[in-house]
């Protein structure tokens, strides 16, 4: 009985440790996760978010990230805007398969003193490769600070 319940945990710790924050969320809930690590500037829980490689969109400007070693966020130049904190306004979610989605998120971003400077729409196409749902594209009209367009 004793060789039964180690062998139970040894299995759940193996499990574990390769489980992922965003195991088991569906894509609305996966970007308010992603919001809510963003604003700790959690940046290896961000890295994971985002499946690699994946392509951003910025005003036109297509940049491709191969790697996971390149920051998807520059937390410093974010600061220099003003940027404290972000909010959600809205997620939808547009298309939704077994692997792959389609999210339209709207967010605003606050300066210190909790005045709105930016209200922005993206869109946000995740993929479930891994097993958990990941950004694999994103898009957006305008440039964000920050977020470096190459």
């Amino acid at each position: 009985m004793k060789k039964l319940v180690v062998l139970l945990l040894a299995c759940l710790f193996l499990s574990s440790a390769h489980s992922h924050p965003q195991d088991n969320l569906s894509p609305e809930e996966l970007m308010h996760y992603y919001v809510k690590v963003f604003n700790e500037e959690n940046l290896t829980a961000l890295q994971d978010v985002y499946h690699f490689p994946h392509v951003k969109q910025m005003s036109g400007r297509l940049t491709i990230v191969e790697e996971k070693d390149t920051p998807v966020i520059d937390f410093n130049e974010l600061k220099k805007t003003g940027w404290k904190h972000s909010r959600i306004n809205s997620v939808k979610v547009l298309a939704e398969g077994s692997n792959a989605a389609m999210v339209e998120l709207n967010f605003s971003r606050f300066n210190s003193e909790g005045k709105e400077f930016l209200n922005q729409t993206g869109f946000y196409y995740l993929t479930k490769d891994a097993g958990y749902w990941q950004v694999m594209s994103l898009s957006y009209t305008g440039a964000l600070a920050g977020v470096k367009a190459k």
